[in-house]
């Protein structure tokens, strides 16, 4: 069994549907990285472009115009915290990793881009992080939830990713899948998949990452419950969620404040 690992979150976007407009400012930034790496995350996902549901996409230079300056500045810190860059754009994959900025890439679109595929052949020693969305920005409107379709559906969306990454000898090991909470699907079908966790980590024998934290279908079933949730219950009730999945199998949790979940390392799950 892998020990659990925590993933924090840190967009420097306007509009990110939890905390956009707050690290915009360099110092804010890395105030935040900072204060995320000394609460224990042990990898930082860092974003400069929203995938929300409306959000409206940027081009390249945009993206990397926010992003330049925040990471070479955090890399002279020097901290042991992995860095992950939270991009399905190629170039953008290419450049953090040329200029050996990060060390992870999470690909929300799942390997759209042909390009991230000759970025990843680059650069083998990466992580990747493997997304299943039904598009990007997200969106859940025209999406009914089946059981059965959903497990095959999102089996094939990874079967063909992995096509692609063993056509260019990524090692395996360098793997990691993202079930895609909230891209696409619903309260039921999120947690229905978070239930059926087990089933992909047997059939694909990856490490799984999972991102409750914040997320609408959060909310909606502390509502289904008749509870009432503020927003600063909000972490406490993606923790709920959170442990659930960790008790899955889930060796990845992705959250937004790390000081609140570290009770599920202590648990050894994972």
């Amino acid at each position: 069994m892998n020990s659990l690992q925590l993933m924090g979150i840190l967009n420097i976007t306007p509009d990110s549907f939890s905390d956009g407009g707050k690290y915009l400012e360099l110092n804010e930034a890395l105030k935040q990285f900072i204060y995320l790496s000394e609460s224990g995350a042990d990898i930082i996902d860092i974003g400069a472009e929203s995938s929300r549901p409306s959000a409206v996409l940027i081009d390249q230079e945009t993206e990397w115009q926010r992003l330049e300056k925040f990471l070479k500045e955090i890399n002279k810190l020097k901290l042991k915290t992995k860095i992950s860059l939270d991009t399905y754009k190629g170039i953008i994959a290419q450049r953090a990793l040329r200029e050996n900025l990060v060390q992870i890439i999470n690909d929300v679109s799942g390997l759209k881009d042909n390009l991230m595929l000759e970025v990843l052949r680059e650069f083998p020693n990466c992580e990747i992080i493997i997304n299943h969305n039904r598009g990007i920005p997200a969106s859940r409107d025209n999406f009914a939830f089946d059981k059965e379709n959903s497990l095959s559906e999102i089996i094939i969306f990874f079967e063909n990713c992995l096509d692609k990454l063993e056509s260019i000898n990524f090692p395996r090991n360098q793997i990691i899948l993202d079930l895609g909470l909230g891209f696409g699907k619903g309260l039921e079908e999120n947690l229905f998949l978070i239930k059926n966790l087990g089933q992909f980590k047997k059939y694909f024998n990856l490490r799984i990452l999972l991102g409750p934290s914040r997320k609408r279908f959060v909310k909606e079933l502390w509502t289904e419950t008749k509870l009432e949730i503020e927003d600063q219950s909000l972490d406490w009730a993606s923790l709920v969620i959170s442990s659930w999945a960790a008790f899955y199998g889930a060796n990845i949790i992705r959250c937004h404040d790390i000081n609140i979940y570290k009770p599920l390392k202590a648990l050894g799950l994972g």
